[in-house]
């Protein structure tokens, strides 16, 4: 219970020199929260009376429109009270410090009146240089602090009188937040018609391998989408939720370019490291199939008793026996360079995540492994192709996983009958919010 303010300010005052009623104020403030947030929930209302489109009739039109102006005028009121009683939360705080000092002076005051009186009785005078008049002192602190009250009374009051004094004038963000209002319809059906278009591409992509323009095109209508729920939400009219599964969609795209690009650079080392097995292997064949005539030559060669033309046409023969196993090593390393890239089939482009691409680089990274399994430069450059196909799976499994979620519980303005979760949908509700003004 808060202790009672003096009535009497004998012997510094006849009057309070800091009246006012800090409880008060403060059960006004309760009052005008109460009244912000029942403007609040009406505006809500009216919110959802504006955006129904079950509503029928020739009245329909105007009333989803009065309905939504109306909920601005009622938001912006609300904004107003819950300024103004922020306001005078603070002048009721500054006021109880201040009441409590000029209580604390008269407290002083009193105490060395008494002190003077008891001395005047007894015939004592005040020491030299003291102040004729106890309570001048006092005085001169309960003025200070009665002119700091006036002053901040005076700020308070203004910025107060500013607030009342506001016509209900939209700001520059709730004038663009009233324009997207008015085409939010239209931008909601533009972004789900654009999200359709890019799940149909992707599905499409998973059977046959689609034009390089319709890739482009689906990356295009995944930031478009991202930039129409960005719009929406930032009006208080989309779920931050559908922006993160936008990102998240955008993130696994970037993730699958990196992984093929990666497995590409593993397939061009493999390749670089097959032909160097391949000429190794064709000359190494060469070699042993010459073995016999290698041997002879270099027999004679080194014989005693060969005569010099006998030693020069042995290493004749010997000389091209050698050059022709270095041609079959260079024509081996041509024909493994000419090789065409492995072609996957559809199921196994499926099963790598629906890109042809990707799973003929990785088919032909196994085709090499298989063709040279004891050279280690082939089976050491190969290293990390798995690691990039289950990347790419992993991003086009995740991705995949949420659009279809989304699409199958969620609502849709392109396909509004379409059967949907409410529970879902009170999830995406939960990560609304309105951007703008205070709530």
């Amino acid at each position: 219970m808060t202790t009672p303010r003096p009535r009497d300010w004998h012997p510094l005052a006849d009057a309070d020199p800091t009246p006012g009623d800090p409880e008060a104020i403060r059960a006004e403030v309760a009052h005008m929260k109460r009244l912000a947030a029942m403007l609040r929930s009406e505006a809500a209302d009216l919110a959802l009376i504006g955006a129904a489109d079950g509503l029928k009739g020739g009245y329909a039109v105007k009333l989803r429109d009065e309905s939504r102006e109306l909920e601005v005028h009622l938001r912006e009121t609300a904004g107003r009270y819950e300024r103004v009683h922020g306001h005078l939360s603070g002048w009721a705080a500054e006021l109880d410090d201040i009441q409590s000092e000029a209580d604390r002076i008269l407290r002083g005051a009193r105490a060395d009146a008494s002190v003077s009186a008891s001395g005047s009785a007894s015939g004592d005078t005040a020491p030299d240089g003291a102040d004729a008049d106890p309570l001048a002192r006092h005085r001169r602190s309960l003025d200070k602090v009665e002119t700091h009250r006036d002053l901040r009374a005076a700020h308070y009051a203004a910025r107060i009188r500013h607030e009342i004094n506001d016509k209900i004038k939209d700001s520059w963000w709730e004038r663009r937040k009233n324009e997207i209002d008015g085409v939010k319809g239209a931008i909601s059906l533009v972004v789900d018609v654009m999200s359709w278009v890019a799940t149909v591409i992707a599905i499409v992509a998973i059977f046959t391998t689609p034009a390089g323009w319709i890739a482009g095109l689906a990356v295009w209508l995944a930031v478009g989408v991202l930039a129409g729920h960005l719009l929406l939400t930032s009006a208080g009219d989309g779920s931050w939720l559908d922006i993160g599964m936008d990102v998240f969609g955008l993130l696994t795209m970037g993730v699958g370019s990196a992984a093929l690009k990666g497995l590409k650079g593993v397939r061009d080392a493999t390749k670089l490291a097959a032909q160097a097995a391949a000429d190794e292997r064709a000359a190494a064949s060469a070699t042993r199939a010459s073995r016999s005539v290698l041997d002879r030559s270099s027999a004679t060669v080194n014989r005693r008793g060969a005569t010099k033309a006998a030693r020069a046409r042995a290493r004749h023969d010997r000389n091209i026996a050698r050059a022709a196993a270095k041609r079959a090593g260079r024509d081996a390393a041509t024909e493994e360079a000419a090789a065409p890239m492995a072609v996957a089939s559809q199921r196994e482009a499926v099963f790598v995540g629906g890109d042809k691409e990707t799973a003929n680089l990785y088919k032909d990274v196994v085709r090499m492994r298989r063709a040279y399994p004891r050279d280690a430069g082939v089976q050491n450059s190969s290293r990390g192709a798995e690691g990039y196909k289950r990347a790419f799976q992993g991003t086009w499994i995740a991705a995949t996983a949420v659009d279809l979620t989304d699409k199958g519980a969620g609502s849709s303005d392109l396909f509004p009958f379409k059967p949907g979760s409410e529970r879902y949908g009170g999830v995406k509700d939960r990560f609304t919010h309105e951007v703008g003004t205070q709530w």
